[in-house]
């Protein structure tokens, strides 16, 4: 018997690094801050870094408890 499709919802979560490293991109390098001798955007950037590594590993483990590891 076939199982049902689970849905996935929660790769939504993965639109969260695209928009914050290029939909972002234009209205962030406007802003003329320096964070101590580290311009705006690299720190912007640093940032996206890691967020988006939050969301691939916020999916993962969300994918791991719902046991859809083995069907990817």
């Amino acid at each position: 018997m076939a199982r049902p499709k689970k849905r996935r919802w929660h790769w939504l979560l993965l639109v969260v690094p695209f928009a914050w490293c290029v939909a972002a991109i234009p209205l962030v390098n406007r802003i003329d801050y320096v964070f101590g001798s580290i311009p705006f955007l690299l720190v912007w950037m640093t940032a996206g870094v890691l967020i988006g590594s939050g969301a691939i590993g916020l999916v993962y483990a969300i994918d791991r408890r719902r046991g859809d590891l083995d069907r990817v």
